[in-house]
């Protein structure tokens, strides 16, 4: 019994100890395939991956992104689904428009690489350059626009194919996403039209904008202002940064009101006065509600929903006539809440307003783009001279 018992007790330590000599070298070896991994190799490799993305938004065809992504965990399921909704919301979105894109081409600037065993972390930037032109338009003018989104992705070796763990980021197109299903295998969600929007329209409201003394208001300056520093979007004339003047408000509630702040008050761009209660890291200064409610320098243009400012996903003549290029849209989402802020930097080819904004970062964008729920109301605000 003694000894039957001593060779259960020297199995199980010859067991023990060859788990704990296989183990370190299992760790060693999947660490050292992708230990000597270069910087450049990582981003040759993510480039890859995110030139099929472009390329299934351009087409409307996301069958190849599931080749992409480690769809075995719910975090590279996710990031798949979200793909794939991403690639049906623009598709209906541009066909909604009569429009076609061309190319859509994004690019990234990796900041930061952490590496686990056969996994790595990352923390990039991806600016994108869309161009689309109106099917049947005679001149076939290209209208270009750019997005800016700051991503934190992690990439899993596997059968010596990098793929897609998991994908955060905050999303252009987000508020329209929860329409469409969130699996691979749906089409579509639902055959509600994104653009149906039924809520009620206010044709009357006081709130007005930015209170000062009544130095001029500077468009051009503007203008140029949120062309330069509309961060990580293609087209930023300030190597994809933010004005270091300026707290950067993203990861602590969004930078989009603050960025419409600098564009209004720096003395670089707009020039209106800043006062005791307007002024950098005040609520009126970085909060939507807060600038929305600060009465003063601006007038409602309209209120409504998309479908009650647009006919046939043109701006009618109303809004069109009283906007200027400094002009601002604020996005309400619920009944009182302002969740965003952008700045009229120009029309495109069929005199479509075009936006910039921070959070995510957008550059001469389709004002209306990726603010698809039908609760959403628009507020145009002319800004007085």
């Amino acid at each position: 019994m003694l000894k039957l018992k001593y060779t259960k007790f020297k199995l199980i330590s010859i067991v023990l100890i060859l788990i704990f000599l296989i183990t370190p070298l299992y760790k060693t070896s999947a660490y050292d395939s992708n230990k000597h991994i270069s910087d450049s190799d990582i981003s040759s490799e993510l480039q890859k991956i995110y030139d099929i993305r472009s390329n299934a938004l351009k087409t409307g065809d996301y069958s190849t992104l599931s080749d992409c992504y480690d769809t075995s965990k719910p975090s590279g399921k996710y990031a798949l689904d979200h793909e794939i909704k991403r690639v049906k919301y623009l598709k209906d979105w541009s066909s909604q428009k009569n429009i076609e894109f061309q190319n859509i081409k994004s690019n990234i600037n990796i900041k930061k690489v952490r590496r686990s065993g056969n996994a790595l972390r990352l923390s990039l930037i991806e600016s994108y350059k869309f161009d689309y032109n109106y099917k049947g338009d005679q001149a076939n003018s290209i209208n270009p626009f750019g997005v800016g989104i700051r991503h934190t992705v992690s990439l899993i070796n596997k059968n010596q194919k990098w793929l897609i763990l998991s994908d955060w980021y905050t999303d252009c197109f987000e508020d329209s996403l929860q329409l469409y299903a969130n699996n691979a295998d749906n089409k579509y969600a639902s055959s509600q039209n994104i653009f149906d929007m039924t809520s009620n329209f206010i044709s009357k409201i006081n709130s007005t904008l930015v209170k000062s003394s009544r130095n001029h208001y500077n468009r051009e300056n503007a203008v140029a202002y949120a062309d330069k520093y509309c961060g990580a979007a293609w087209g930023s004339s300030n190597d994809f940064k933010y004005n270091k003047k300026y707290q950067d408000y993203n990861g602590a509630g969004g930078d989009c009101t603050n960025f419409i702040s600098q564009v209004l008050g720096d003395k670089q761009g707009g020039s209106l006065k800043i006062n005791d209660t307007w002024h950098p890291s005040s609520r009126a200064w970085s909060n939507a509600d807060g600038l929305k409610s600060y009465s003063g320098r601006g007038r409602i243009i309209k209120v409504g929903t998309y479908n009650q400012l647009t006919n046939s996903h043109r701006m009618s003549d109303e809004i069109l006539n009283s906007l200027q290029v400094g002009d601002l849209i604020a996005y309400e989402k619920g009944r009182g809440n302002i969740d965003h802020f952008a700045i009229i930097t120009g029309f495109d080819t069929h005199n479509y307003p075009l936006v910039n904004s921070h959070t995510t970062d957008r550059y001469h964008v389709p004002w209306d783009l990726g603010w698809g729920n039908k609760d959403i109301r628009f507020f145009f605000i002319h800004v007085n001279d």
